[in-house]
């Protein structure tokens, strides 16, 4: 029907920000806080806190309880972890949404890995602009996860991921360009992808980077001087990596 999909979509958020409204004064700052400080030590306080504003409604402190506990020991902290991950998905969270996607295609946490269960929570991630959901999507549909693999659909995650500038998908969109997989093939493209990737130091594209001048690949002249001083920032950047999505 007409209308549904934005109806919906006004509906989601209207409920988070009612949600959030639930959080009274307390600054996403300090929820941020409050979840480092039970991510880490599981600081009493910083746990108390944050339930007592889960139970009275506040989706921010949902999430962050849920990605704080879902990884600590024991099972039982896990278990709460998932349930205040499902409350704040339920409310629009897509970072909630996009935890439990990737538990539910990559195990853990006492999570049986289950694609279908985790496409439905990556696309409704990905619905509430989370880049990173578009990029295990690209994943998913890349490997053949939970269905047929499809090279175009995996490039088309990847395009709307890069544009969040996540190095994982402009290096993963640099090789299908490269390689013409799901994309026309455009050496041109797939080298500004890699170079935009190594401006974040990560480490694969930096690599690409370091042979294709090597080798002469990617319409470039070979430049051993150029090689080896990416060799210097390939070594740099396995200390500075940024974190997977």
């Amino acid at each position: 029907m007409p209308g549904t999909g934005l109806a919906l979509a006004i509906l989601v958020a209207l409920n988070l920000l009612a949600c959030r409204s639930r959080c009274g004064e307390v600054e996403l700052a300090r929820i941020a806080q409050w979840q480092a400080m039970v991510t880490s030590v599981r600081e009493p306080l910083a746990l108390a806190s944050l339930r007592d504003l889960g139970h009275v409604g506040c989706v921010d402190a949902q999430r962050a309880l849920g990605i704080a506990l879902v990884e600590q020991e024991p099972a039982d902290l896990q278990r709460e972890g998932l349930a205040w991950l499902g409350r704040a998905a339920e409310h629009g969270s897509g970072e909630a949404e996009l935890v439990l996607g990737k538990l539910e295609m990559l195990g853990g946490s006492g999570v049986v890995v289950d694609y279908s269960r985790a496409a439905s929570h990556l696309r409704a991630a990905a619905n509430q602009h989370e880049p990173r959901a578009s990029y295990y999507l690209a994943l998913m549909a890349r490997n053949g996860y939970g269905q047929p693999a499809d090279v175009r659909a995996a490039a088309q995650y990847l395009q709307d991921a890069a544009r969040a500038e996540l190095p994982a998908a402009l290096f993963l969109l640099a090789n299908a360009y490269r390689n013409g997989d799901g994309v026309e093939h455009d050496e041109k493209r797939a080298l500004a992808l890699y170079r935009a990737a190594a401006e974040k130091d990560h480490p694969a594209s930096i690599q690409a980077l370091a042979m294709a001048y090597r080798d002469g690949e990617l319409g470039l002249a070979r430049d051993k001087e150029r090689y080896e001083n990416l060799l210097v920032e390939l070594a740099h950047s396995h200390r500075h990596a940024p974190p997977p999505p």
